[in-house]
């Protein structure tokens, strides 16, 4: 018998916005879409349930405080195939 996924309010909405637009995702752009705190952990736990797993990384550049823009490496989300058909109701 299959274990019961149980997500939390936040990891609905994460996983409702994936399974919307069905790419691969870069956090900080889900953050600030989604205006959610704390993405990283959401991203974690539905990791761990195995209905998203990391892309391929992506190098966009940085801008530090100092003014300093450089390429910075950024992890990437994407949906796996029980994500992409798990019923969040």
């Amino acid at each position: 018998m299959e274990e019961k996924i149980v997500l939390s309010d936040n990891g609905k909405k994460l996983l409702a916005y994936m399974q919307q637009k069905d790419i691969t995702v870069v956090g900080k752009d889900v953050a600030d879409e989604l205006q959610m705190k704390g993405v990283y952990p959401v991203f974690k736990s539905l990791i761990s349930k195995g209905l998203i797993e990391h892309g391929e990384p992506v190098k966009r550049d940085f801008t530090n405080a100092k003014g300093v823009t450089r390429p910075r490496e950024y992890k990437t989300y994407q949906l796996t195939q029980k994500g992409k058909v798990f019923n969040i109701n």
